[in-house]
C-alpha cells in the first residue's frame, strides 16, 4: 500500500479536466455529463483510497525506508479533484447534474486538506532523511513530487480565479514560478546522476573485459596441448 494507489483517482479526474474543457467548445450535453461523473467516481475513489492508507499506517509500523516519495500523490489527486471541480465551475449553466454551490464546497474543501498535506509530508520527509539517515539522493521516484507541487500550484491559481479570491490567484502565479524551479532542480539531479554512473559503468564494462580474456587463453591452451 503506498501513494501510487492515488493515481486510480488521479486518473478519473484527468478524464474530468479533459471532458468538461471540451464541453465548453461542444455542443451537447455529454460531455458535461461524463465530466461530472468522472468527477464524483474520482471523489469516491480518493476517499476509498485514503481510508485504505489511513488503515495501513494504524496496522503496521511505518518504516523510514519504506516511505517513498510517492506519497506525495495523496496530495496531488486532492488538488487535482479540486482543478476539475473548477472547470465544471465553468460550465454553462444546466449543462451539468450538480449545483454550483456543491461544486464549490467541494472544492474549497478539498483545496484546504491538499494545503493541510503539504507540512504533514515535508515533516515525513525530514523525519525520513534525518532521523531515518536515508541518504538524500536522486531516485526517479523523485519525479512523483514534481506532479503534485504542479497541480496544486495551478489548481490555487484557477481556484482563484473561479471564486474571486485575489490572494489565491497571486499565490497560485508565484507557486507556478516554485514548480518551475523545482522541476528544474530534479531535472538536474537526474542529469547529474547520470553523468556521475556513466564512469562507474565504463570503468566496470572494462575490468569485466580484462578478467575474461585470461579464462578464454586458459579454457583454449589444454586443447591446443598434443
Amino acid at each position: 500500500m503506498n501513494g501510487t494507489w492515488f493515481l486510480w483517482a488521479v486518473g478519473s479526474e484527468s478524464v474530468a479536466v479533459a471532458a468538461s474543457s471540451l464541453a465548453r467548445v461542444t455542443p451537447g450535453h455529454v460531455l458535461a455529463v461524463l465530466a461530472v461523473v468522472c468527477w464524483a467516481v474520482g471523489m469516491m475513489q480518493y476517499l476509498l483510497t485514503a481510508a485504505l492508507v489511513l488503515a495501513r499506517l494504524l496496522a503496521r509500523p511505518v518504516r523510514p525506508e519504506g516511505l517513498m516519495t510517492s506519497v506525495w500523490i495523496f496530495m496531488g489527486a486532492a488538488a487535482i479533484a479540486v482543478l476539475a471541480g473548477v472547470r465544471l465551475i465553468a460550465l454553462p449553466l444546466g449543462s451539468t447534474i450538480l449545483s454550483r454551490p456543491l461544486v464549490i464546497g467541494a472544492s474549497v474543501v478539498l483545496w484546504a486538506f491538499s494545503s493541510w498535506l503539504i507540512p504533514l509530508l515535508l515533516a515525513l520527509g525530514v523525519w525520513r532523511h534525518t532521523l531515518g539517515r536515508i541518504p538524500l539522493c536522486y531516485e526517479l521516484g523523485w519525479w512523483n513530487l514534481v506532479f503534485p507541487v504542479g497541480m496544486y500550484a495551478v489548481t490555487m491559481h484557477e481556484l482563484g480565479r473561479a471564486t474571486t479570491t485575489s490572494w489565491m490567484t497571486s499565490v497560485g502565479r508565484w507557486e507556478v514560478w516554485i514548480a518551475a524551479v523545482f522541476w528544474a532542480v530534479v531535472f538536474a539531479a537526474m542529469v547529474a546522476a547520470k553523468l556521475r554512473a556513466r564512469p562507474t559503468t565504463a570503468h566496470g564494462s572494462a575490468g569485466a573485459g580484462q578478467t575474461a580474456r585470461p579464462q578464454s587463453t586458459a579454457s583454449t591452451a589444454p586443447g591446443a596441448l598434443p
